[in-house]
């Protein structure tokens, strides 16, 4: 009865949110870009069709993915972690291709899947010299309003290391799913996918979702229907969180520092 009641809000927040979004400004970005992805699937599953635009433009984004995604299967399968993280960043590959990025643009690390918010040195020390090699004007990071501590963890890091002269946007994968309500409207921008760029979408996430382990589950786990409904709309919600004064966004919008 309580699972049926919160599916229920939750359909009735995405129907919202969509409502909401044909009034938001539309997003128009530039430069070098950098999503950060706390698991192998986030980028796909919250900007897949914002690489897939950028990609046809010739101006791939870099894509740093923190965790190997190794703990999917946890609880469902006698499977070795180093074995799924394997099988997690093959998929990686077959989903960037379906959006048209280039594999060198595909950055692995190496934090421990549920465990980003321990923040090993090492791999913030990566995160960093990455950000310095490519210089990014943008950097993509996960929505606050995410919920899992891995989501939370990648956005904290990824604010931290971004250059002030930086852009700093939010995206959005579970946020749909944790009913927030609570939306800084004001600053919020989508991304109005044609056809195609949905339908490269479509089929990075299903190079994800679709195929199966050896226990017969999927290597990304079992992910709620409303959750895979929520993303894969013609529609991607973005949030600046942080962006130099007077710098231009989303057409002729001057966004004032904020963060």
């Amino acid at each position: 009865m309580l699972g049926n009641l919160k599916n229920i809000l939750r359909l009735s927040h995405i129907r919202f949110l969509s409502l909401i979004e044909r009034y938001c400004k539309d997003i128009n970005i530039s430069g070098v870009s950098l999503i950060i992805a706390p698991h192998p699937d986030d980028e796909a599953l919250g900007c897949g069709g914002l690489i897939a635009r950028l990609c046809a433009a010739n101006n791939p984004p870099h894509v740093a993915i923190l965790t190997g995604g190794g703990g999917s299967l946890r609880g469902w399968a006698e499977i070795a972690e180093v074995d799924v993280i394997k099988a997690r960043r093959r998929l990686t590959l077959d989903s960037a291709r379906q959006l048209g990025l280039p594999k060198e643009n595909i950055h692995f690390l190496d934090f421990e899947d549920g465990s980003i918010e321990a923040r090993l040195k090492t791999e913030i020390d990566r995160l960093g010299e990455l950000i310095d090699i490519i210089k990014p004007d943008n950097i993509f990071v996960p929505h606050s309003g995410e919920g899992w501590p891995d989501h939370l963890a990648a956005r904290e890091i990824g604010i931290e290391l971004a250059p002030p002269s930086t852009v700093v946007w939010e995206y959005c994968v579970w946020m749909w799913y944790y009913n927030v309500w609570n939306l800084d409207w004001k600053n919020a921008y989508v991304l109005r996918m044609s056809s195609k760029e949905l339908n490269s979408k479509l089929q990075a996430v299903d190079a994800y979702v679709k195929p199966l382990s050896s226990c017969g589950k999927p290597w990304s786990g079992i992910l709620p229907k409303l959750f895979i409904k929520a993303n894969t709309s013609k529609s991607e919600l973005y949030f600046i969180h942080r962006a130099p004064i007077n710098f231009p966004v989303g057409g002729n919008t001057s966004v004032i520092y904020h963060g």
